[in-house]
């Protein structure tokens, strides 16, 4: 694990050494630059495969081709053993990455397990690739309006690329932020002029024209409908399941995981309960999950930690955790996680085993089976609308419920007129696939990264292993939602790992803070940012209607916390990045 940067078309030492600086927190261990053909590469390293070897840049045998890279490629051992004609001087993963491409060009990255972010130079063709991998675990962001215009920077967090780039607000998606929420959802950033790679793509610069294009390796149209009759698809699920995590347990540093009480995180915890868990739980609130921890636990005799996130810490680091995270967040949950990084890194842990993904590939909220009714309605397939209707009573009364509450109305909290959110899909593989590559899981892999690496952890995602994912969005929706379960493929393929007590929970929270009650318990330190000289002279907000409406939320008329948090958020990441 690393953080990759540099530019191509102009040289400038002072800049590739200042980039460098800003990213010391993601790999601590060592650096290194590579500088050719005005191509300026660099990278930190946190050392996790190969401690003792496999330092950056890499080379091919004849040196032609340079590599710098962010991540871990699982299957790198498997990869290897079909390069028989290439002489390897390593023992880690990154020169089977270059030798992969040599023999199956940029088409071939498909074949590669794992996470990445690459910055890769073939001298041969003149060509620089910026490839980001299948799903968007690593980051990696670039702009081209740099001097002289035919050049390009890029690094794995934007505030390196800031270094030379003058930080300027992206009106239009601090916009849809506030209006929709929607955030991490195309290539632009908050950065005006910063994008990101986009996932399971690369960007070609071409190093003789300054010419740049981005192409997809990866599409997960090719994952072919599953074959109910030739395949045992519960038992599939668990075996990849289960050998995802062999693959991500690589390491030659400590490993531990982080556990929320849920499924998905319970479910790693039990497949390897040896490793040490850390937990944020909070006693006496609504979103406290610590006696699903302990059933974990006691089943695993894990080596359990607990963490306590408090509001009194939250707002003496909330400036540090937002500037870690580069951009804003839509709610104050990634605080939780934070606070588990900075614990387990305490800890001696260099790397965390994290459950981000099965909640987009297995519907793992309540209001996707709505999702499911419409397209069953639609379908007119009435007896078995009726049946989930009938089993999922339970969880879908409270969100009943919540649409008759008081409600604030958006629109007079800013300045400019809404804007509607785009269509989530018609059918519940639709709408799932929209959140896994677009509107939901990007974000929370932004969080899960920036978090860990803020503590130079490496966090590793079981479930988004490409096999599994594909396998996933192979199935047919009754293998997600069935009888009023979701996740119901999981919950089968996890018989005997899981806790039942685990396997047949209802009630879904995650890593996440209790905001609510936090926001009114401090609401003098909300009150002062809203009352501030520089809250009040920014132009997205209509100042009055928003301390109206907080108030209200302070005396329990509404428990819009979000939309106030969104509000807190971009003010303190303009006070950060922009004025």
């Amino acid at each position: 694990m690393c953080g990759i940067y540099g530019f191509i078309g102009f040289k400038d030492d002072k800049l590739l050494s200042q980039m460098g600086e800003c990213l010391a927190h993601r790999g601590p261990d060592d650096q290194d630059f590579y500088q050719k053909d005005l191509v300026n590469f660099g990278y930190r390293r946190l050392s996790i495969i190969d401690v003792k070897k496999s330092f950056q840049p890499l080379f091919n045998e004849d040196k032609s081709i340079i590599l710098l890279f962010n991540g871990e490629i699982y299957n790198f051992q498997e990869l290897r053993e079909k390069l028989p004609k290439h002489k390897f001087v390593t023992d880690g993963d990154g020169e089977t990455i270059i030798h992969w491409y040599e023999e199956h060009g940029v088409a071939g990255l498909k074949d590669l397990n794992g996470m990445f972010a690459i910055s890769l130079y073939d001298t041969k063709k003149q060509k620089v690739y910026l490839i980001r991998d299948h799903f968007g675990i690593k980051p990696l962001y670039y702009s081209t309006r740099v001097q002289p215009l035919s050049g390009i920077i890029f690094a794995s967090e934007i505030k390196a690329i800031l270094k030379k780039i003058k930080a300027k607000p992206n009106d239009k998606i601090i916009q849809k932020y506030l209006l929709t929420r929607a955030h991490d959802d195309t290539e632009e950033t908050f950065f005006k002029n910063i994008n990101r790679v986009p996932s399971g793509s690369f960007l070609e610069w071409d190093v003789k024209t300054g010419q740049h294009q981005i192409k997809r390796f990866f599409d997960l149209a090719r994952a072919a409908p599953a074959n109910l009759k030739n395949e045992n698809l519960i038992n599939r699920f668990r075996e990849l399941f289960l050998d995802s995590i062999r693959l991500r347990l690589i390491s030659e540093v400590p490993v531990g995981t982080a556990l929320s009480g849920g499924l998905d995180s319970s479910a790693i915890v039990c497949a390897v309960p040896q490793l040490k868990t850390f937990s944020a739980v909070f006693p006496n609130q609504i979103n406290n999950e610590e006696k699903y921890i302990d059933e974990v636990v006691k089943k695993t005799g894990a080596t359990a930690f607990k963490i306590y996130p408090n509001p009194s810490e939250f707002w003496s680091e909330i400036e540090k955790l937002i500037y870690h995270q580069d951009e804003p967040m839509i709610s104050t949950g990634p605080y939780a996680q934070w606070k588990v990084m900075e614990k387990a890194h305490t800890e001696g842990i260099k790397v965390i085993i994290d459950g981000q993904g099965a909640d987009e590939m297995l519907a793992g909220y309540t209001p996707y089976h709505f999702v499911y009714f419409r397209e069953l309605f639609n379908k007119k397939e009435y007896l078995k609308l009726f049946k989930e209707l009938l089993f999922s009573i339970d969880l879908i009364w409270p969100l009943v419920k919540d649409k008759f509450k008081s409600r604030v109305n958006i629109k007079d909290l800013f300045v400019f007129a809404g804007l509607h959110p785009a269509l989530q899909g018609a059918t519940l593989k639709e709408r799932l696939k929209r959140d896994f590559f677009s509107t939901s899981l990007p974000s929370l892999l932004r969080y899960e990264d920036h978090n860990s690496m803020a503590f130079s952890i490496e966090s590793r995602v079981p479930f988004l292993d490409y096999r599994l994912v594909e396998l996933v969005f192979s199935l047919p929706p009754n293998f997600i939602i069935r009888n009023g379960w979701n996740k119901w493929i999981m919950r089968q393929a996890l018989k005997g790992i899981l806790p039942e007590i685990i396997r047949n929970r209802r009630w879904k929270v995650g890593f996440t803070t209790p905001e609510v009650a936090w926001l009114r318990e401090t609401a003098a330190e909300v009150r002062k940012i809203f009352n501030s000289e520089s809250f009040n002279h920014r132009p997205y907000f209509n100042h009055d209607k928003i301390r109206e409406s907080f108030e209200n939320f302070v005396a329990g008329k509404n428990d819009e916390s979000m939309i106030f948090w969104r509000i807190i958020n971009l003010e303190l990441w303009l006070r950060i990045f922009i004025d």
